[in-house]
């Protein structure tokens, strides 16, 4: 079986990728958290009328590896039929306080 190439999400704005408006101030990690020492993803996908929020593992304690794991997700999500993801991009928060 021949490997098909890898096609990433940017989070880059780019003529390419219509209707994907990505704010330059949005976090890189946006839908990611780290618990414990791997990271996940959290999203919503839309059906029709139907709506779904979905959670799992990258299993990755890598950052890099998981911002791709989650751009290969939200890419084969962009290509299914009848579905559509939700992104809500927030700026990344100051941090505040002493360490």
């Amino acid at each position: 079986m021949a490997d098909l190439p890898v096609q990433s999400f940017s989070f880059v704005p780019q003529p390419e990728s219509p209707g994907i408006e990505v704010p330059a101030d949005a976090d890189p990690n946006h839908h990611l958290w780290r618990n414990g020492r791997l990271w996940w993803v959290a999203f919503t996908v839309h059906r029709g009328y139907r709506q779904e929020r979905v959670r799992f593992s990258l299993r990755t304690a890598d950052v890099l590896e998981a911002r791709e794991r989650r751009d290969d997700v939200f890419r084969l999500i962009a290509e299914a039929a009848d579905c559509r993801i939700s992104l809500r991009f927030v700026p990344r928060r100051a941090r505040t306080g002493t360490s």
